[in-house]
């Protein structure tokens, strides 16, 4: 017998199936559909609100957002050139033309993913398609526009619902849209945010720092605390009271001399009124160790360090680094989900351009001779093998001095070409190779005119 995560007997699905009784194509629920609502205590509708609603009122959610979707596409996305033959890199360029993809990536499909947990994007039913000479416009669903999708085990979401126009539902097949979502689990075809477990310490923060901001102001507008002496045998003593109570209500705007009574006692002690200016109370005002608490947690939730939220505090170079390596490999699973969606994304525009019997010329290079030598082949492969080079901002630990380093162990071994170490310090080795030659330099070779130290205007040290 099999069970669902929600603790119940799996039933057969019905008679089509030719599994074994007691299996219902691994779905702890009817239909293909999502699980339930609150079948985890969450909401997941309520969830993406709560995210996008933090989007836009919370600073330290919003900056978060954006630090992580800087980090993930960098200040410009684009793709290379990919090892296909001419017609479909003509297909490629003209659907990113069409579709302005490096603005929609930037703008919209890697925040969306963060803030939704799912990127939907449908291609024109067959009343709108542009047809197969032409570049299709695809639409970036809102999925919380009642988006319904129909799915299975085998082939995952093999369909897409939006309420249509006139009450009915408008329907997109299987090769008609692009479908990605995060944390889909146990079979659940629809995703979470990814940003859902950074709302709550972000909103912490938030009421934290206003908390801190209500203790100055209050301890700004209360200057001092007055002790005024009550005799509690004189029957006036609360009329004075109320007397000395309306001396210091209202103080000069730059400051003044306050004057204090001195009476002598019937003992000889001298009685007086005080006034005691208040200093700002610890506890209130400083709260350094929660506000930085609140900003790991925030951090945590998207793969961010604490530094990169702005937090420097006690982070040394070897916390960073520590701290740093499961942010890489956060940082490129949240790529590979976005490379996964765009390439599923031109694969349909392949397959609605050329037709799905259509196979591509995929141009590959073999190694030979221990490495040394590259070989070119070419193969045919079909639709599903395609797979772009979206350029991607390179997510490492190393910093420059390391690579710097790397580069010239692997030159002094020869390890490595000049192209390859170029590259690997983020030189294009091409344009620099046409570049050096335009002034009379070698790609490769060390310009000795560099290589010597330049002398300060006027001698150095050893100048006569």
């Amino acid at each position: 017998m099999l069970y669902g995560p929600d603790g119940e007997l799996l039933h057969e699905r019905g008679p089509e199936t030719s599994l074994r009784g007691g299996w219902r194509e691994g779905l702890p629920w009817e239909g293909g559909l999502a699980a339930p609502e609150r079948l985890y205590g969450v909401n997941r509708e309520d969830e993406r609100l709560r995210s996008r609603r933090a989007y836009f009122t919370n600073p330290l959610f919003a900056g978060a957002v954006d630090v992580a979707v800087a980090l993930l596409t960098g200040d410009e996305f684009s793709y290379g050139t990919p090892a296909l033959d001419k017609a479909a890199r003509d297909v490629l360029d003209a659907f990113w033309s069409r579709n302005r993809l490096g603005e929609m990536v930037t703008d919209r499909v890697v925040t969306e993913y963060l803030l939704d947990g799912e990127l939907c994007a449908v291609f024109p039913l067959e009343a709108d398609d542009p047809g197969q000479d032409a570049p299709a416009r695809f639409a970036l669903v809102d999925v919380s526009t009642g988006l319904r999708v129909e799915s299975s085990v085998t082939d995952g979401v093999t369909a897409v619902l939006l309420p249509g126009p006139n009450g009915g539902d408008q329907r997109w097949e299987t090769g008609r849209f692009a479908w990605t979502a995060n944390s889909s689990l146990w079979n659940d075809p629809r995703g979470w945010p990814v940003a859902r477990h950074a709302v709550d310490p972000a909103a912490a923060y938030l009421t934290l720092m206003n908390h801190r901001l209500n203790t100055h102001e209050l301890q700004a507008r209360i200057l001092g605390v007055q002790k005024v002496f009550v005799d509690r045998e004189d029957p006036n003593s609360r009329a004075a009271f109320s007397a000395k109570s309306g001396a210091y209500r209202s103080l000069p705007r730059r400051g003044g001399i306050l004057t204090m009574a001195m009476v002598e006692g019937k003992d000889g002690k001298v009685i007086s009124d005080s006034l005691d200016f208040m200093t700002p109370g610890e506890g209130a005002a400083n709260a350094e160790t929660d506000a930085r608490a609140l900003l790991r947690l925030t951090g945590l939730a998207f793969g961010l360090p604490e530094h990169y939220l702005g937090e420097g505090g006690n982070v040394t170079r070897t916390t960073a680094e520590s701290m740093t390596l499961p942010a890489v490999r956060r940082a490129r699973k949240l790529q590979a989900a976005v490379r996964g969606f765009l390439d599923e994304l031109v694969r349909r525009e392949f397959v609605r351009r050329f037709g799905p019997a259509r196979l591509y010329t995929l141009t590959t290079w073999d190694y030979k001779d221990d490495g040394k030598t590259r070989v070119k082949r070419t193969r045919k492969v079909d639709v599903s093998q395609i797979e772009i080079p979206w350029v991607l901002p390179a997510i490492t630990q190393d910093s420059l001095q390391e690579s710097i380093t790397r580069a010239e162990a692997a030159a002094r071994n020869g390890w490595a070409s000049p192209q390859t170490l170029s590259a690997s310090l983020g030189f294009d080795p091409g344009e620099e190779d046409t570049r050096m030659a335009a002034v009379g330099l070698n790609f490769g070779q060390p310009d000795t005119r560099a290589a010597q130290p330049t002398a300060p205007p006027g001698g150095g040290d050893d100048a006569p």
